[in-house]
């Protein structure tokens, strides 16, 4: 048995199907949680760029535990093991949206003009631009859905590969769906947002309005799956 029947090589089709399913798919679910985000912290075309990988870094973070989790355990991938962690993983996403959008929503600005309070405001700028602790959070709780490619893709690494191969597989897949529209359009949100500099303001506090519905139509999802 092989991933996909054109493609010999299970990393390479690893590879590929992350990548088709992220061209259309993943992109389409993912981005109004990141989109709304961008929105969220004000970001521009650059920072939106870089949110987006850190989004991504996440999401490919808990595809590779899982893989390896399965790799080790031998667990089996059944209809049962998937509706259960489905139901914890999305009690799980939609409480870190909610939580995320309220922090967004209820963040002050600090009014300080002290030269001390301004450079550790900087420093704590410069240190968020590189890693933005929210974006991971938000992609790592993300990739904790189980999407059915990657279902079928741990099902075979399950019944045909190693432990290692396992966690190579879902890393493969991850950097797949990583590849696809989603890095420009999160860019392009910014850039788009930047636009109307005088309603950053309203701006951020939609973006985390829509944050928290997101994660409240999730969470109302799971409870009623």
């Amino acid at each position: 048995m092989s991933l996909l029947p054109e493609i010999a090589n299970p990393y390479v089709a690893a590879l590929v199907l992350g990548f088709s399913y992220g061209l259309v798919f993943c992109t389409s679910t993912c981005l109004p949680y990141i989109a709304s985000y961008i929105a969220g912290i004000n970001a521009g075309f650059r920072r939106g760029v870089t949110v987006t990988l850190i989004f991504n870094a996440g999401r490919i973070t808990a595809y590779a535990l899982i893989g390896a989790a399965i790799g080790i355990l031998k667990l089996l991938v059944n209809e049962t093991f998937q509706t259960a962690f489905q139901t914890y993983s999305s009690f799980a996403f939609s409480i870190i949206t909610i939580a995320i959008g309220v922090y967004l929503l209820l963040k002050k600005q600090s009014a300080c003009n002290c030269p001390s309070e301004a450079g550790k405001l900087a420093n704590s700028k410069r240190l968020r631009d590189h890693f933005d602790l929210g974006a991971y959070t938000l992609g790592l709780s993300r990739g904790l859905l189980l999407c059915t490619p990657l279902m079928f893709l741990l099902t075979y690494a399950v019944t045909y590969a190693s432990p290692v191969d396992s966690f190579a597989l879902a890393v493969l897949f991850g950097v797949g769906t990583s590849i696809s529209p989603i890095l420009l359009l999160g860019g392009t949100t910014g850039w788009l947002l930047n636009k109307a500099p005088l309603f950053r303001k309203w701006i951020s506090r939609v973006g985390a309005i829509a944050l928290i519905i997101l994660g409240i139509v999730t969470l109302v999802d799971a409870i009623i799956i």
